[in-house]
C-alpha cells in the first residue's frame, strides 16, 4: 500500500524517489517550524523528521524483504541521508545562530 502511494507521487510529480525524500524531509521540517511558531525547538522537529524517515525505511525494508527475501540496507541508508541532509543543515544553522 505505502509503495503504491509512493509510486503515485513519483508518477504524479515526475520527481525521482531521491528528490521526493529530499523534499519530504524539508517539508516536514518546515511544517514543524510553522506548528511551533518559531525556531525554538529545532532539535525536536529534527527528531520528528528522523522518526518519520526511520518508520518509512522500516516499511521499505519490510516490502523489500517480501519481494526478495533479503534486506536492501544500502538503499535505506541512501534514503535516510537524502531525507535528513537539509534538516540536519537547518539544525546546525540554528545551533550556530543560537536559536533555542
Amino acid at each position: 500500500m505505502l509503495d503504491f502511494m509512493k509510486q503515485g507521487l513519483v508518477d504524479t510529480t515526475g520527481l525521482s524517489r531521491d528528490a521526493l525524500h529530499i523534499h519530504v524531509g524539508l517539508l516536514i521540517m518546515v511544517i514543524g517550524f510553522l506548528c511551533l511558531g518559531s525556531f525554538r525547538r529545532v532539535a525536536g522537529v529534527w527528531v520528528l523528521v528522523l522518526a518519520i524517515a526511520i518508520v518509512n525505511e522500516l516499511f521499505d525494508l519490510h516490502a523489500w524483504y517480501g519481494w526478495t527475501g533479503g534486506f536492501n540496507w544500502l538503499d535505506s541508508i541512501h534514503d535516510l541521508i537524502n531525507t535528513m541532509l537539509w534538516p540536519s543543515v537547518l539544525l546546525l544553522a540554528a545551533r550556530l545562530r543560537n536559536w533555542k
